[in-house]
């Protein structure tokens, strides 16, 4: 109906709605290869990691940038679960805010 209206709107509304589509089209499938890229990377390491021990006989086949990345988040996640189980105080369920004092 607007386009019955503002005859103007014709020139450059369908062209850049296609133009819109096809960037998104294309930038899901790159994100979409990338995502199942990323996931066997880590699949291949985890398999690495449950059937070798790091000696001599059985070595990792990792990239060890990617080993002391991995070993670094452990340890960061490893802190904030150590945090965040302290025991609730009193009457605190975790769910109320409490004020700032």
């Amino acid at each position: 109906m607007a386009f019955n209206y503002h005859r103007e709107l014709q020139a450059w509304v369908v062209p850049l709605l296609l133009v819109g589509f096809f960037a998104y089209l294309m930038s899901h499938s790159f994100l979409s290869v990338f995502e199942v890229t990323a996931d066997a990377m880590f699949l291949c390491f985890a398999i690495d990691m449950e059937t070798n021990d790091g000696t001599a006989e059985k070595p990792y086949f990792v990239d060890q940038e990617l080993l002391t990345f991995v070993s670094q988040s452990n340890k960061l996640t490893e802190g904030q679960n150590h945090r965040s189980t302290r025991p609730f105080q009193d009457n605190e369920d975790g769910t109320e805010l409490q004020p700032m004092v």
